[in-house]
């Protein structure tokens, strides 16, 4: 299919009505990278990809990892999609026997029957040329809303405040016996008969944060809101990136007090000691699969900036061995080292006793492969997600427990991370 290019004046203004446009259809995935193309492992602003042309969804009675490579066989095309945190089970002997009040497949791809790109002030459609015009004016006549919604949304926590703190010195027995030595611990807070637009929340949620990894995924009545920070792992060529967080802190109010944060993070041994024992993990689950001698630590504990929040990011890079090894190198290192702990599958063991929701999508990842077997996804986290049908509506949150977490401080960076997605809820 050729490519029509043009050219555009107001790139956020077209982005919205892109996706306004593309929210009639039954499955779409919006990747933003928000301006954050400059960076140096980025490869594109805007992703949007609409209506599935041809689709695989996860069976239980079928290797999940192993399907997904059968059917991406000889296919030299784009194809967006997500993997769930539970395809843990399926790698290794694990289980999850939490409700699934969300009800997402474990895996699902699809190849779009429309593809709009944008790069610096060019947007692009996989449409013939006379396509291309109708669609181009047909999306700038959209009209966008001028007033914002307002929702008042109750949301009920899966842990209480007490119950939490109890849990947290649970896990530091655990890390003093040996048996892990940092581990993930997620809440969820959830909402019962929710009637919200999540589009219009979406957009409130990408103008807060104004995230790299940005994504809005509809899977049928599933829709989920991603404003992510966080790279799981991207292919470009025979190199490999993986790009792990541990470490948040609020950005200040003057420029003083954020300079200050930020040395504060940087310099803080908790929070690099738990970046580095993640690095660690990352370059441990890339051995397999990488040339010897090709897996490097190109950044540790590099303070990045975001709109609502500074994080401690490093850069791991590899060279794969082999162009077969595309979906083995995502499999052996899922669910990503930065959303379970260490050792992976330990704390896995533990996550499923101590957490009370199921994960499913959340830390799991959304992304996508392109043409000449290239791949880039996210680690789903700072996300809504919405069952339409069921009306429910979830947002879970996590952080590292390690032997210097104090419980309090863990229980308010909880918070702090779920707390941009509160307020847009609850305007």
């Amino acid at each position: 299919m050729e490519t029509t290019t043009f050219s555009l004046e107001n790139i956020d203004l077209f982005k919205k009505k892109a996706l306004k446009w593309a929210n009639q259809f039954g499955t779409l995935c919006c990747l933003d990278s928000n301006g954050y193309r400059h960076k140096e492992y980025a490869t594109y602003e805007f992703l949007l990809a609409v209506d599935a042309l041809n689709e695989l969804t996860s069976n239980p009675s079928v290797n999940s990892f192993e399907a997904l490579e059968n059917w991406r066989l000889n296919k030299n095309s784009w194809q967006f999609g997500f993997f769930s945190y539970d395809l843990k089970n399926e790698i290794e002997r694990l289980e999850s026997s939490h409700a699934d009040f969300i009800q997402l497949p474990s895996l699902y791809f699809f190849e779009p029957r429309y593809l709009i790109t944008i790069n610096e002030n060019k947007v692009s459609f996989n449409r013939n040329y006379p396509e291309s015009i109708a669609l181009f004016e047909q999306i700038n006549q959209i009209e966008l809303s001028e007033v914002p919604p307002k929702w008042k949304i109750e949301l009920k926590s899966r842990y209480t405040r007490e119950d939490y703190l109890t849990t947290v010195n649970k896990i530091k027995e655990h890390i003093l016996n040996g048996d892990v030595y940092e581990l993930n611990l997620c809440r969820e807070l959830y909402g019962e008969s929710v009637d919200i637009s999540m589009l219009e929340l979406f957009f409130a949620l990408n103008e807060t944060a104004k995230a790299p990894f940005t994504s809005f995924f509809k899977y049928k009545d599933i829709i989920v809101a991603c404003a992510s920070p966080e790279r799981y792992l991207k292919k470009k060529g025979s190199k490999i990136i993986s790009q792990p967080i541990k470490g948040t802190i609020k950005r200040g109010e003057s420029d003083e007090e954020d300079e200050f944060l930020k040395s504060d993070l940087y310099h803080s041994e908790k929070e690099r000691a738990e970046n580095i024992m993640i690095v660690d993990l990352v370059r441990n689950d890339l051995t397999k699969y990488a040339i010897s001698g090709s897996i490097k630590v190109e950044e540790l504990c590099g303070v990045h900036s975001f709109k609502t929040v500074h994080h401690l990011i490093s850069t791991v890079s590899a060279t794969l061995k082999h162009e077969s090894d595309t979906i083995n190198c995502i499999k052996d290192s899922f669910p990503m080292g930065s959303m379970t702990g260490a050792p992976k599958i330990k704390a896995m063991e533990l996550i499923e006793k101590y957490e009370k929701s199921k994960r499913g999508l959340f830390s799991g990842s959304v992304g996508y492969f392109s043409p000449g077997n290239n791949f880039d996804f996210n680690v789903v986290i700072r996300t809504v997600i919405y069952n339409q049908a069921q009306r429910y509506l979830s947002i879970q949150s996590g952080g590292a427990i390690t032997i210097d977490s104090d419980p309090e401080c863990e229980w308010d960076e909880l918070n702090l991370k779920s707390e941009v997605l509160q307020k847009i809820i609850n305007n």
